[in-house]
């Protein structure tokens, strides 16, 4: 089902890496600009949870809060302040989580407590089938519907720009984060 016929809620917009400044790297942008033409192509009504928190070493600022200000300034650049001031109503920050299962484990209170009946999951298609999969995993006995939005064109941008190395530690990083879910699951529970 096409993102456009959806009626969501929330969207969720997953936090990606930081540049040295402080400012979204380019896969937090593209995570960002997909998820605002979503809000847009909504009618700019749903809402915009975004999670992240600050990175080992960093206290400065966190995922979340950098890409909430890449989108407000987004937000105004292309649709005038009149957006900003309305996307600013739309956003709430979750700036705790380091890690996509934190991610799941701290938006759930907050989808709860808003009453938010169907969240769109914004990410990267690399990244999106594991965050579906732990979403749902940790959203499962709630009354929530996950759709996961992929960003378009991540692989062919880094591929047509011959970043072939940054290809390569993606998809590494990918599988080695899939490995640390697999383990985790089978590996038996102790008793407390």
């Amino acid at each position: 089902m096409p993102a456009e016929s959806l009626s969501l809620d929330c969207l969720i917009v997953l936090g990606a890496r930081l540049n040295q400044e402080g400012r979204p790297g380019r896969i937090a942008r593209m995570r960002v600009e997909h998820a605002l033409r979503l809000w847009q192509a909504a009618g700019g009504t749903c809402r915009l949870l975004i999670t992240g928190g600050c990175s080992r070493g960093s206290l400065a600022v966190s995922e979340a809060r950098a890409m909430a200000n890449h989108a407000l300034d987004l937000a105004e650049t292309q649709w005038g302040p009149d957006s900003r001031e309305r996307l600013g109503t739309c956003l709430v920050l979750e700036e705790t989580s380091r890690t996509t299962r934190d991610s799941a484990r701290h938006t759930l209170p907050l989808v709860l407590d808003l009453q938010f009946g169907a969240v769109g999951l914004v990410s990267d298609a690399l990244h999106l089938r594991r965050a579906h999969y732990l979403f749902r995993r940790h959203y499962q006995p709630h009354p929530v519907r996950l759709h996961p939005l992929p960003v378009p064109g991540v692989w062919r941008h880094y591929w047509q720009n011959r970043r072939y190395l940054w290809l390569t530690k993606m998809a590494l990083r990918e599988s080695g984060a899939w490995l640390k879910v697999l383990t985790r699951r089978t590996r038996p529970r102790r008793e407390k």
